[in-house]
């Protein structure tokens, strides 16, 4: 990997809260996603990368460089905060322009030519003499972006720069985000509390805790195989079951407490090689809604685990149905619309569930 960013055993002390041993890798080509709740330290540790707060252990290395100890304006990296933090007094093109016209450079003619692309492709090239208070929000955020990457830093940092914003622009803004970062060239780090975004944008990934990575991969691997409860709480882990794990017959299974229900045998990449551990063997286990199959009709393959449960209702979605089960438990199945029209399912009916073991996740449950 041609290494943009390397970040090692990272601590920070602010007050009460602190950052701790936090360890990033990423290549000019990652965008990577930064995910948690509020107060977990994901503008911290953004923050911490710009140089507006020192590390009390811990190196930040960008492009080969140390740089834990720079100021700011020797790091040569963008920062694009929530809140676009436009300056009133300012035309757009001056806000664009202001750290630029700081050092000497607004008129420099490489800067200037990339002004003129940028505003071109982030279709405020007609905004530019225009003032923020006459801006919607989408605007002044893209002309937050373009302040941070006119002068092409290698490294950008976005603190949740889509958060405030309505679901239509919020979508062009995402759209708009990827091409910027495979356009420019430029190494992303965004950090958010919307998992949905995170999926959409990511190409790696690192769920905060606290101040500490719980969990960091590649968006997929994260989200079908979360390694503990709180990531996949956090990434919204719609069957989660707690259960203990058994051994039968050499093979390992996994029976649902308060329940009659029992997953198996489960394969070894589900997760099961960690009931190898010593001590108990209660273990949750995590069924993704879209591996959860339902029907009218039992599962035709003899390696399913099915059972029935009552449909309690339906939730209809841009690209899918959410169909919330009662029996054994309580369970989320999504269907795609066009399964879910061929269905014609309706509040009260029974129906099937099934499941294949290779979707069977076993997580530790602490």
């Amino acid at each position: 990997m041609n290494t943009l960013l390397e970040i090692s055993g990272l601590h920070l002390n602010a007050g009460k809260f602190a950052l701790k041993n936090i360890n990033i890798s990423m290549a000019r080509s990652d965008y990577f996603m930064v995910l948690g709740p509020t107060g977990c330290g994901k503008t911290l540790l953004l923050e911490t990368i710009a140089g507006l707060y020192m590390p009390a252990g811990g190196a930040i290395i960008l492009q080969g460089r140390d740089i834990t100890r720079l100021p700011p304006e020797q790091r040569s990296i963008g920062l694009a905060y929530q809140d676009s933090l436009l300056y009133p007094f300012l035309t757009v093109k001056e806000n664009i322009l202001f750290g630029s016209r700081g050092r000497g450079k607004a008129g420099d003619p490489q800067i200037r030519r990339h002004l003129e692309q940028l505003v071109e492709a982030m279709n405020i090239s007609g905004l530019l003499d225009r003032y923020p208070a006459g801006l919607s929000g989408g605007e002044r955020q893209r002309v937050s972006l373009a302040r941070a990457i006119v002068k092409r830093p290698p490294l950008l940092l976005l603190d949740e720069p889509l958060s405030a914003l309505d679901p239509r622009t919020r979508g062009a803004m995402q759209e708009l985000l990827r091409q910027i970062h495979l356009r420019e060239g430029l190494g992303i780090i965004h950090v958010t509390h919307d998992f949905t975004e995170a999926m959409q944008l990511g190409t790696c990934m690192a769920v905060l805790k606290n101040g500490a990575i719980e969990q960091r991969g590649a968006p997929c691997d994260i989200f079908f195989h979360p390694a503990t409860v709180y990531v996949a709480g956090f990434l919204q882990g719609e069957n989660l079951l707690a259960g203990t794990i058994l051994t039968i017959n050499g093979r390992r299974w996994f029976r649902q407490d308060n329940g009659p229900l029992l997953f198996g045998p489960l394969p070894l990449d589900c997760g099961a090689a960690i009931a190898d551990n010593p001590g108990s063997q209660k273990r949750k286990m995590l069924i993704r809604a879209g591996n959860l199959r339902l029907g009218r009709q039992p599962p035709e393959s003899a390696n399913s685990i099915s059972w029935t449960a009552s449909v309690s209702r339906i939730a209809l979605n841009r690209t899918h149905a959410d169909v919330y089960c009662h029996g054994s438990g309580n369970w989320q199945a999504s269907l795609s619309l066009a399964r879910w029209r061929e269905l014609q399912l309706s509040a009260g009916e029974r129906v099937n569930l099934w499941v294949n073991p290779e979707n069977l996740h076993i997580i530790p449950e602490n």
